[in-house]
């Protein structure tokens, strides 16, 4: 390269580099105060205007809030403009944020309400109580409870004449009404049953459930022990109400049922008191029974799998009761408890499925067998054909008799040697032979024969 294009690119950088310098020096003069001076000097504020020559009226404004006053300062008061001011950001403060919500409840018990029971006299009452604050009252368990206090009478067991206010016929039907009743006393059993019934309402009562209606509450007027004074013969007396069973299943006697029947997921086939089945033809429920096993295995349900595969063995092997065809009544199953214990009399007072009962209503005499065990807080409870004997109109929701008139005596230890189904010539003549040993039917008292509805089964 020549000397002379060499001092042209020479000067050539050294004006470029002075150019820069003062591009750089007129840049900073941006951040001083004097750029604003010189915008002031050629730009001189208007002159004050002339005072009005009378005073004007006094015009009452709204008062500025505190944003607009400081816009208006700023306007009033110019300043010189400076980084600070353009970059700096307010204060800014925050409330505090509020608690967060739990995310599961307290510990302690939660009742459901669903349904309590029919004849239930309810008496509630709502009470306002001044507080404090929601934020102090919320944490005090005590500012929002319920409290749940059931009433309830616990009735004492009848005795000698005390039973003549649940049917006052009974010394016309029972001869020797007076020797039993003083030869009576209150049975163990009647306190276990109340047992059972108040275990249950203060179950369902802490859990706000289902509780007992006032029928079966009161269901059980007394359970009496009795040894008639001239025979020594064991009578236990209880006095109830009388509700519906239909219940049962036997195909040697009835080999075809109800549709409605067969396919009810609520009809129970089979009954306490059982024998071998005496021919060939199955069981009617039996089918339906095994679809249903089918459906709970696929359903994966094994315990109902379970129960249906027990009541198909039943079924196989043994025939049962009919509640629409053959005379008996059900205990509860309390009576089968503590079956050895001697302040129950050990096995003289219990009754067993096949003992026979005879059962007063009024004046008359029903004769009867120990059908079936129920539950153990119910008493009072018999089979359709029985309870159509004693009222006509009685169906399977209709019971024969509501009120505790029905006198339930059954002959511990009379069962035949041998289950079968029910012969009812010897039903009549037993139960007429087991009442004469306690005293006898009074003069007019009626004894009300069970006939036979149902062909016998073959011959095994």
């Amino acid at each position: 390269m020549s000397l002379r294009n060499r001092k042209k690119e020479r000067r050539f950088t050294w004006f470029k580099l002075g150019l820069l310098l003062v591009l750089a020096a007129a840049a900073c003069s941006l951040f001083t105060p004097y750029p604003a001076e010189l915008v002031r000097a050629f730009n001189p504020p208007p002159p004050p205007p002339e005072a009005p020559a009378h005073k004007p009226k006094k015009v009452h404004k709204p008062k500025k809030t505190a944003t607009e006053q400081q816009a208006q300062f700023v306007l009033e008061n110019p300043e010189p403009w400076s980084p600070e001011d353009a970059f700096s950001m307010p204060v800014i403060n925050l409330p505090n944020f509020p608690p967060a919500l739990p995310e599961r409840s307290e510990p302690g018990n939660y009742e459901h309400v669903t349904e309590l029971t029919r004849g239930l006299n309810n008496y509630s009452s709502v009470n306002f109580i001044p507080g404090t604050t929601a934020s102090q009252d919320r944490k005090k368990k005590d500012a929002y409870q319920l409290r749940v206090s059931l009433n309830t009478y616990l009735p004492k067991a009848a005795e000698g004449d005390a039973l003549l206010k649940a049917n006052p016929e009974l010394p016309s039907a029972l001869a020797d009404f007076s020797g039993l009743m003083q030869a009576a006393k209150v049975s163990p059993w009647y306190h276990d049953i109340y047992l059972h019934k108040q275990n249950r309402v203060r179950k369902n009562t802490a859990l706000l459930n289902q509780l007992l209606d006032r029928h079966n509450f009161y269901d059980t007027d007394t359970v009496l022990d009795i040894v008639a004074p001239q025979s020594n013969r064991h009578v236990l007396w209880i006095q109830a109400d009388m509700d519906v069973v239909s219940d049962g299943s036997d195909g040697d006697r009835l080999p075809t049922m109800p549709e409605k029947i067969r396919k009810s997921d609520y009809y129970q086939p089979t009954t306490s008191y059982r024998w071998r089945k005496l021919g060939k033809t199955p069981n009617p429920l039996l089918e339906g029974w095994q679809e249903r096993y089918k459906r709970y295995t696929k359903e994966g349900n094994k315990e109902k799998a379970e129960e249906a595969k027990l009541v198909i063995a039943d079924l196989q092997r043994y025939s049962f009761l009919l509640a629409e065809y053959d005379s008996f009544i059900v205990i509860p199953l309390t009576l089968k408890e503590k079956r050895n214990d001697e302040s129950r009399g050990g096995a003289a007072f219990r009754p067993e499925p096949g003992d026979y009962a005879a059962v007063v209503v009024g004046k008359r005499v029903f004769p009867a067998i120990v059908g079936d065990f129920g539950p153990k807080f119910k008493t009072g409870e018999a089979s359709l054909r029985l309870s159509k004997a004693v009222n006509p109109k009685a169906k399977v929701y209709a019971r024969p008799v509501s009120d505790l008139g029905v006198s339930y005596i059954i002959f511990p230890g009379t069962k035949e040697p041998e289950n079968g189904p029910i012969d009812y010539a010897r039903l009549n003549s037993r139960v007429r032979e087991l009442l004469g040993e306690i005293g006898g039917l009074a003069e007019g008292a009626e004894f009300v024969e069970m006939q036979d509805l149902l062909p016998q089964p073959p011959a095994p």
